[in-house]
């Protein structure tokens, strides 16, 4: 495949990812000195663009699987062609690639709720659902963000999946900062969900952040991402039985689903479009796929529920950490440069994918150097100093919300 000039100019240097410690000595009394890392500008859109294509051939190839298999998983791993034909727009990045356009359009990383409406009510008419369908038709009755995603107005806002599906981009414009991840991803997620949901969407966004610098096992960085969940959360239980059922049977995908199906929709209540249930589901895949990327989308597809929002999340995370190249150079890579927009009538009708990944840099280095870091030239490549941060609870439970 010949891979489009914008990235054969800027993934050819090697990775490099140099984490800067502290200084030793000084007072004692003295804060300790803000950790850092040096990231190159051609490896984070690397990086970028294999977090956004991921998504997109997660979410698009997902669909023929999305809440075919419920009650059971799939009997078999599904295969699927990588999007052979190009890209579409869909629910599963179509919200995202909205605001992210006008992010970037008008230099803002919070577009505010009043901008939100008037986007919402031009572009947000159709491929639309639940949650969202609900805070859109609130828009029309004159309420505003964050009240079109408030309990006491929207019915779908305390379990929607829009806290998990809408949000992946906001990590990986975040690069080893999950506590601005997860506000950003907090901004965007509150037009449609409240409560747990927003949960999943600290969760998810700290965990695609931290994929950026973290090397360690997969599993590794899932437990730590959970800091950023509230300990009482429905999520927070999740990622612990997650992990606890993939040692348990680590031969056994089935097994592992049956056991959190059980817990979480059958006896919890939690149906099948609620972030605990799809949020167990994504990990299990991440989980089992053992950081192959078909073999991780396959067991998203299989687990099943909510299949196509499932494989976007795990495609966005393990695409944005293995990085776009790694991606292409797999044999089963098909997709062209292309992009086509069927459901947002202000934005292009069409564009390059390649084009998105560079939409998302942009605002990538914004988030970088309004947060305390720099660009700089290290060897001759642009490169950007990140200030690194812990995950941590941006938005704690206010009022844990029982079992449904």
């Amino acid at each position: 495949m010949q891979m489009p000039a914008i990235l054969c100019r800027s993934v050819l240097a090697a990775l490099a990812l140099t984490p800067v410690l502290p200084a030793l000595g000084g007072q004692a009394s003295q804060p300790p000195s803000p950790r850092t890392a040096h990231i190159m500008r051609s490896t984070l859109l690397d990086r970028i663009y294999g977090g956004w294509v991921g998504m997109l051939i997660g979410g698009l190839e997902g669909l023929p699987h999305e809440f075919k298999y419920n009650e059971q998983p799939r009997s078999t791993l599904p295969d699927f062609t990588w999007l052979a034909k190009g890209a579409w727009s869909d629910d599963d990045n179509d919200f995202e690639w909205t605001h992210l356009y006008y992010m970037d359009q008008a230099g803002v990383l919070k577009l505010p709720y009043p901008r939100v409406v008037e986007i919402w009510r031009a572009n947000m008419n159709q491929g639309i659902w639940v949650a969202n369908l609900r805070a859109r038709q609130l828009m029309d009755e004159g309420v505003t963000p964050p009240e079109t995603g408030s309990l006491a107005r929207n019915p779908h806002a305390g379990y929607n999946l829009s806290g998990q599906f809408c949000v992946e981009s906001y990590g990986m414009i975040a690069p080893g900062m999950p506590q601005v991840a997860a506000d950003l991803g907090l901004h965007y997620a509150r037009i449609a969900v409240s409560g747990e949901p927003l949960q999943a969407t600290q969760f998810w966004t700290s965990l695609i952040s931290l994929l950026a610098f973290q090397e360690a096992p997969l599993a590794e960085v899932i437990a730590q991402a959970s800091g950023a969940l509230d300990p009482r959360s429905a999520l927070a239980e999740v990622v612990t039985e997650a992990l606890a059922a993939w040692r348990a049977y680590p031969n056994d995908w089935k097994k592992a689903r049956a056991e959190l199906d059980t817990r979480w929709r059958v006896d919890r209540g939690w149906n099948g479009n609620s972030t605990p249930v799809n949020g167990a589901m994504v990990l299990l895949a991440l989980l089992y796929g053992g950081g192959q990327f078909h073999l991780t989308l396959q067991h998203a597809m299989a687990l099943g529920h909510d299949a196509d929002c499932n494989a976007a999340t795990a495609g966005a995370a393990l695409g944005y950490r293995l990085g776009f190249r790694h991606l292409a150079a797999q044999p089963q890579f098909r997709l062209p440069d292309r992009y086509v927009n069927k459901t947002r009538p202000s934005l292009p009708t069409e564009c390059r994918v390649s084009e998105q990944a560079e939409t998302l840099l942009r605002l990538a280095e914004r988030v970088i150097l309004d947060h305390g870091g720099r660009r700089l030239e290290r060897d001759g490549e642009l490169t950007f100093e990140v200030r690194l941060q812990e995950p941590r609870t941006v938005a704690p439970l206010t009022d844990p919300a029982p079992d449904p």
